[in-house]
């Protein structure tokens, strides 16, 4: 009569049903916080190790669970768009206001010139010390 092997899993699986990462089971295992069998140089938990521990996950709350990570990621992704749109239309706005406030130089600068020139400029005509037109 064979003896039947409890049954176990790799680390693979073993993070599936715990909803821990593979390279949290890899670490509980090399800690010795999770017992294992190395079998073909892999490693196996059993699965009364991991009921024991306390780490299996009842289905519905690991499904939920794992629901509610894929919604906070497609939020944060959502939010990642967001934000490099905002910083696209925050470039295009300075771009805006540098264009606008070189223009804005360069109207002064001009008006500089005009105001110039016209405190220069020599009326055609000179008052005479009456009062009135030269004649």
């Amino acid at each position: 009569m064979a003896v039947s092997e409890p049954p176990a899993v790799d680390e693979a699986q073993a993070a599936e049903l715990t909803g821990l990462s593979h390279n949290a089971i890899r670490a509980r295992i090399r800690r010795g916080d999770l017992a294992s069998d190395l079998r073909d140089g892999r490693h196996r938990i059993r699965l009364a190790e991991l009921q024991r521990r306390e780490l299996l996950v009842p289905g519905d709350r690991y499904r939920s669970e794992r629901e509610r990570a894929e919604s906070l990621e497609a939020q944060l992704r959502t939010a990642g768009e967001s934000r490099e749109r905002m910083q696209r239309e925050l470039e295009e706005a300075r771009e805006k206001a540098r264009m606008m406030w070189g223009m804005a130089q360069q109207r002064d600068w001009k008006l500089r010139i005009a105001r110039k020139r016209r405190a220069r400029a020599r009326w055609p005509f000179r008052r005479s010390s009456s009062g009135g037109p030269a004649t």
